[in-house]
């Protein structure tokens, strides 16, 4: 159905996407038929194999039938300003961030963050985000937790904006997350925040809340 033809010349593939997900202890892709959130039924009919096949797959026709229905055109939108983005499944207790190509869509089975930098990698996955994710997993939504999440400095600031110090901090992270080594992750992300000795969970906690709030006021 790929590379087949339609009568306006239009091959199939301009409506095909790969998905990955998550599913039975393991990580899977699949294609998907996926016209533009913006699309109309006439521009969808104009590719018939598609079509055939969505209507064949829907038990009752509705009213957009032709639209992906977890097509989240915001997500969409950030990823295709990216060569890459961060995913974790959501079906794990805690996240276990991995890099998925930005062609490639997530399903509703992961929690994708539309970041493609080594600094949100290794903040994510140090033991100051587990504890965050621990801490609030029962009250916010997945994408809450991420929200919330106060990195050492604001993640809208432009690395020109940065000072030295902060420079410095984030080059630490960065080379810190292309590595394996958890424990220098922990200490690159707790000296970008200030933290001087091993704090325990609740003091991390205590920290990255009174950040929060700082900010938030």
């Amino acid at each position: 159905m790929e590379l087949a033809r339609n009568p306006t010349g239009r091959p199939n593939r301009d409506v095909l996407r790969r998905y990955t997900g998550f599913a039975a202890g393991r990580t899977r892709e699949h294609w998907q038929v996926d016209f533009s959130p913006y699309s109309t039924e006439q521009e969808a009919a104009l590719y018939v194999e598609p079509c055939r096949h969505l209507r064949a797959k829907l038990p009752e026709p509705s009213a957009h039938w032709w639209l992906n229905p977890g097509a989240r055109p915001g997500l969409r939108t950030g990823l295709a300003r990216l060569e890459r983005y961060l995913a974790t499944p959501l079906a794990l207790k805690t996240p276990a961030w991995s890099w998925i190509d930005s062609d490639v869509l997530p399903d509703d089975t992961l929690l994708a963050v539309a970041r493609d930098d080594d600094l949100a990698h290794g903040l994510l996955g140090s033991q100051a985000f587990q504890s965050w994710w621990t801490r609030y997993a029962p009250h916010l939504s997945p994408e809450e937790i991420v929200e919330t999440f106060p990195f050492p400095w604001p993640p809208a600031t432009l690395f020109s904006a940065l000072t030295r110090e902060q420079e410095e901090h984030r080059m630490a992270i960065t080379r810190a997350a292309r590595g394996t080594d958890q424990e220098r992750i922990d200490s690159a992300v707790a000296a970008a925040y200030g933290w001087t000795g091993g704090l325990t969970a609740n003091e991390t906690l205590a920290q990255l809340g009174e950040l929060n709030r700082r900010r938030a006021g």
